[in-house]
């Protein structure tokens, strides 16, 4: 049985020792699960990154909409003694179906998007334009040339050789594909917390 999970963490401890760019990722308080897409087709979510804490940096936060007050609460994770600060989710099978080289760019592209101080944030580029910057087509420039740079590097054959594979492939080889599934800790509804009053 192949285990995707443990094989993308491989992969991404790989990515951080050998790019300075990401030498802050700590991998051991990073979570990677999968997550049922609709199809196989290219066409959709390939990947996303969740971070565990707002914009604050704690576990939740208020917002006013009109005369209400709502929170919104991420659940606090650990893994043994480590605190979970991001979780990747991956959309199986349809990111393992890429091409080997769209698979390395949607993880750096997800890689770039945690904070450089690792706090459980994200990365913020611009003041308006906050995850991409002014230009989607110069971030992806950008990542493409990250990922050109990672492949110069020689990097560990053992950690990259799944993502030449197709998922059927993967389950030819394999005879299955263990996928870990992590239900969102974040409560997504908006919960009433209060009447505004002026």
């Amino acid at each position: 049985m192949f285990d995707f999970s443990e094989q993308m963490r491989l992969l991404i401890e790989d990515i951080s020792e050998k790019m300075d760019l990401f030498s802050h990722v700590r991998v051991k308080q990073i979570l990677v699960s999968c997550a049922d897409a609709r199809n196989s087709s290219e066409a959709g979510t390939w990947a996303q990154l969740y971070p565990m804490k707002y914009e604050n940096g704690h576990y939740s936060i208020q917002e006013r909409i009109g005369n209400k007050i709502y929170l919104y609460k991420t659940n606090k994770l650990r893994m043994g003694r480590r605190e979970v600060l991001y979780i990747i989710y991956f959309m199986m099978p349809r990111f393992q179906n890429l091409s080997y080289f769209q698979k390395l760019e949607t993880i750096f592209h997800e890689l770039y998007h945690i904070s450089p101080t690792f706090d459980g944030r994200l990365r913020k580029l611009h003041p308006r334009f906050i995850f991409h910057g002014p230009s989607m087509k110069l971030y992806d420039q950008r990542i493409r040339y990250w990922v050109e740079q990672y492949l110069d590097s020689q990097p560990d054959r053992c950690r990259v050789e799944f993502l030449k594979f197709n998922y059927r492939t993967l389950e030819n080889q394999y005879g299955a594909v263990d996928q870990v599934y992590i239900p969102e800790p974040r409560e997504m509804l908006r919960v009433f917390v209060s009447r505004y009053r002026n």
